[in-house]
């Protein structure tokens, strides 16, 4: 075990699907923060997908993986409150910057920008002068418009929070390695390599949706999906509170939909020969998404389903991250 107290649970309330909350800009709910980390015990698995699933590209080729260390993955997306009061750790304590309606690095000489709080309504956090403030009602949303920098920075902020060494190197402006590019013994918090969401995702399942098989591509009803996941289906205009649908079996909310969650892999379009704890290519031009939004038909939000932004882009409000860090 770690030396800080980390909660490990299979959650014990399950919701029946996902609950219709109405989360919309107009009509928040009231705050109600959740998120654990949970135990993901190592394994293996067939990563990507097979040609004649529904939805299947290319890039998706099928391909044994293994990994040999068990994770700790938080169980929700990263919500508005949570990024915001660790954010106000770091401003606090020098990490970062605030520059009008922008938070930016502060970390080994880095200016880099890490989340964008614009006065349109995809970012729900704003800055008041002197202390980060959350529209009402969407305090336990995903946070959004954030970089993969903004999102690693956030896994520094909670590791030097805790006393942990941190993983992200950030010299560099155009590649911030994690852990001399060995991520898997950081230790600190870190994003989730692409093998290891896909992993955490599944849950030993095989199917195209941790609740099965694919039956519908574009937003009809997807009964695999729409107990597992928000995708233009059953969303309502907007994110969606965290952990209002069923879990995995791993117990982790909303691996399928709602938003796209940064990974630490750079993107190819093929897969790296990295059988055993794959870090993916080098340092490309783009970064790896995972899971798929609210905005998504239902087979982007498929398990194998992947994006390829830029790590400076996080402007289109549908980008936000998990945390992980390597067990003992």
């Amino acid at each position: 075990m770690h030396r800080w107290t980390i909660a490990l649970i299979f959650l014990v309330f399950l919701l029946s699907g996902c609950s219709d909350d109405d989360s919309s800009p107009t009509t928040p709910e009231p705050p109600e923060i959740s998120g654990e980390l949970v135990l993901i015990p190592s394994g293996s698995f067939i990563m990507g997908s097979p040609e004649g699933e529904p939805g299947h590209l290319g890039e998706e080729s099928e391909h044994p993986v293994t990994l040999t260390n068990n994770f700790y993955m938080f169980s929700t997306e990263v919500t508005n409150q949570q990024y915001a009061d660790l954010a106000q750790w770091a401003l606090e304590n020098g990490n970062c910057i605030v520059n009008g309606s922008r938070i930016f690095d502060n970390l080994d000489g880095s200016t880099l920008e890490l989340l964008d709080m614009d006065e349109d309504e995809d970012c729900e956090i704003s800055f008041n002068g002197t202390s980060f403030v959350i529209d009402d009602g969407f305090e336990n949303h995903p946070v959004k418009e954030v970089r993969w920098f903004g999102a690693a920075a956030y896994c520094d902020w909670l590791s030097l929070n805790e006393g942990l060494e941190r993983a992200y190197n950030h010299t560099d402006p155009t590649n911030w390695k994690c852990n001399n590019g060995e991520p898997y013994s950081a230790e600190g918090y870190r994003l989730p390599t692409e093998a290891e969401w896909e992993y955490a995702c599944r849950a030993g399942t095989t199917t195209a949706f941790s609740g099965g098989a694919i039956t519908e591509i574009g937003c009809g009803d997807e009964p695999s999906l729409a107990n597992y996941g928000w995708y233009c289906g059953n969303a309502t205009g907007w994110t969606s509170a965290v952990a209002r649908c069923d879990t995995n079996n791993f117990g982790l909310y909303d691996m399928h939909g709602n938003i796209w969650e940064w990974c630490n892999d750079w993107y190819d379009n093929t897969y790296a020969d990295e059988e055993i704890n794959p870090i993916g290519p080098p340092p490309i031009r783009y970064k790896v998404l995972r899971g798929g939004a609210w905005s998504d038909v239902a087979r982007r939000c498929r398990s194998a389903a992947r994006l390829n932004p830029s790590p400076h882009l996080g402007v289109d409000g549908r980008h936000g991250f998990r945390y992980v860090i390597t067990a003992d």
